[in-house]
């Protein structure tokens, strides 16, 4: 099966050894090493070598290349119905069955004297001859050509422990006229030691069963599943392979791949099938897919994580990967990359352009109704739908979501490893105006010097009064966050799934419990009351805590990353001298509305009002 490549080796400096040493590459660690790719070299650095002695006590010493040329004490051929005493070497693999893949005999060198002026000398002779009574298929000392090489195809054989069996076949001869036997050397070189030297090596060839491509060519994954091992590459940098930390479940049916690999991976029951079934490759169970669990490390201050779930049958897969800090959402829609490769890697190009996330804009939803059923799925599933053959409709559906009103925002984070932070922290209620984060998550606040505040009306002043901020909040981390809560404590939020069927939550009047989110991003405009520290742990760790009640609109995890934040930036800049008119402004604004708040009658409204709404329970 295949073409075998034989080729000798470089110029290596003097050995009058007996035998070389066989290796086997590319392997990976291992006792026998492991051999992935399809392909394997096998390596003799000498091969078997032509002796002379002058009597049966003299000592026994390589031939040279010059002798042979002569013709002179050599023991040359390999004629096999004539003269057939050339020294070789021969190397022969056999497979986990025991059967002969290979035989390889060392090639016939070019002993003539043109040999001797090529460089490295001697080497094998292109085309190889056909058998004959002066051929010489051995090494020589000193400075030449040494060695042989082979190069086995292993697509298609079966996995296991193959054995690769290298025999020098060293011939000494004794005397002008004596015979040439199968000898070397012995621990002095005037013992001959007859019969050949045998050397074994085995290696387990293993390849990938999987093989799961990025449908815009950003990446690779490998995996196999018994025993349980996953690779991966994004551009030059790989994982290694990883043992230890893959689920494999059967299942019977279609599978939809989810929109969050790292939630699904964290907790697979967000993302099964009800039919897939745990499933135990190494018991003979056959999977259909495969979850990877291998979360977020940092080495070196470099993140390191794969997390995804695989359809082993068609391919399809989404992962999160980060490889020493590079890091990307690799996907694949299976059989029907070929359909959407070019049009994506288009829109991949044009929206990084715009600074749009794809893998996030393919993660929003789609309604698929059919003539019976209605099925909710992601875009990139919609994507999955072989589109030669599909009928119904696609609606969609943003996985980003919008609250809007009365909104309360809590984000806690401990880090523990890294480095200790830089205490820093700003507040609302200290008249604070913006507040930068050192860490990767995080408040980011920034308020407007050009435009007045918006007056404070009574109880509800605190909330619906003062500054206009633009706070944009950042609650990726390395590890998970202590807390990270979301909520529209009086208003609207446009998150799937409310309870009544409506296209929206109406909190707390109609949609009841209100809806949490846990969001990646938020982009808030709007007054609040706030607060952002950073504060250090030890001398290795962090502890981030920031808040945030106000009255505006958020938008949380937007796959389009242009944000409120983008929109003010020029509005946001410190400008000191407007900054003194504009408190002016707010101070003779503020005087006028305390005079109206505090008449008795509208007071007692507003407690009224701010009694009915459900504050109670914030913190």
């Amino acid at each position: 099966m295949g073409t075998l490549v034989i080729s000798t080796l470089g110029a290596l400096g003097a050995s009058g050894t007996a035998s070389g040493e066989t290796t086997v590459s590319p392997t990976e660690p291992g006792s026998p090493p492991v051999v992935r790719d399809g392909t394997v070299d096998i390596k003799v650095d000498v091969a078997a070598m032509g002796y002379f002695r002058s009597t049966a006590t003299s000592a026994i010493n390589p031939v040279s290349a010059a002798s042979y040329l002569a013709n002179t004490t050599t023991c040359k051929g390999d004629n096999p119905a004539g003269t057939n005493n050339s020294a070789r070497t021969i190397v022969t693999v056999t497979d986990p069955d025991g059967n002969t893949v290979l035989t390889q005999t060392s090639p016939a060198r070019n002993i003539a004297l043109g040999g001797f002026f090529t460089s490295p000398t001697n080497q094998p002779l292109n085309p190889q001859p056909a058998p004959g009574n002066a051929n010489y298929l051995g090494d020589f000392p000193g400075s030449t050509y040494h060695g042989m090489k082979v190069s086995l195809d292993l697509d298609g054989r079966p996995a296991g422990v193959y054995t690769v069996t290298t025999t020098n076949r060293n011939m000494v001869k004794t005397g002008n006229n004596g015979p040439c036997v199968v000898g070397h050397p012995g621990a002095t070189n005037t013992t001959l030691v007859t019969g050949d030297v045998v050397e074994t090596d085995t290696f387990v060839y293993r390849p990938w069963q999987y093989k799961f491509t990025d449908v815009l060519g950003n990446g690779v994954i490998q995996a196999n599943a018994s025993p349980a091992e996953v690779s991966a590459r994004i551009g030059n940098d790989a994982t290694g392979v990883l043992s230890g930390k893959a689920k494999f479940y059967a299942l019977d049916g279609s599978f939809a791949l989810p929109s969050d690999p790292e939630t699904c991976a964290t907790d697979p029951d967000t993302c099964l099938p009800s039919a897939a079934k745990p499933c135990n490759p190494d018991l003979g169970c056959t999977p259909r897919l495969m979850i990877t669990q291998y979360p977020t490390v940092i080495t070196g201050g470099k993140v390191n994580r794969l997390q995804g779930i695989f359809d082993l049958q068609t391919k399809a897969f989404i992962a999160n990967v980060a490889i020493d800090g590079h890091q990307r959402v690799l996907m694949s829609l299976g059989p029907n990359d070929a359909y959407y490769h070019d049009a994506l890697a288009t829109l991949s190009t044009k929206l990084a352009a715009k600074n749009i996330d794809l893998p996030a804009l393919l993660a929003t939803q789609v309604v698929l109704a059919g003539n019976k059923n209605t099925t909710t799925l992601s875009l990139l599933n919609g994507l999955q739908i072989d589109p030669t053959g599909t009928e119904g409709g696609v609606h969609l559906r943003s996985t980003g979501t919008v609250q809007a009103g009365v909104l309360l925002d809590i984000y806690a984070n401990l880090r523990l490893t890294g480095g200790a932070c830089v205490a820093s922290s700003a507040s609302s209620a200290n008249g604070d105006r913006r507040y930068t984060p050192t860490e990767d998550s995080g408040y980011n606040v920034r308020t407007s010097d050009l435009l007045p505040s918006v007056p404070a009306a009574g109880p509800l002043g605190a909330i619906v009064g003062g500054p206009v901020f633009s706070i944009e909040g950042d609650f990726v981390s390395a590890n998970a966050p202590l807390l990270n809560t979301a909520s529209a404590v009086i208003g609207v939020d446009t998150a799937d799934n409310e309870p009544h069927g409506y296209p929206v939550w109406v909190e707390p009047f109609v949609s009841s419990p209100t809806h949490v989110a846990n969001p990646k991003r938020m982009d808030f405009l709007g007054t609040a009351t706030w607060s952002a520290s950073e504060s250090p742990i030890g001398t290795t760790g962090c502890s981030t805590v920031d808040f945030m009640l106000g009255t505006g609109v958020a938008i949380f995890d937007n796959p389009v990353r242009v944000g409120f934040d983008e929109l003010v930036d020029a509005a946001t800049q410190p400008n000191p001298t407007v900054r003194s008119v504009i408190t002016a402004v707010d101070s003779a604004t503020n005087g006028a509305i305390n005079d109206v708040t505090t008449n008795p009658v509208v007071a007692d409204l507003l407690a009224q009002v701010v009694g009915a709404l459900p504050l109670s329970t914030l913190p």
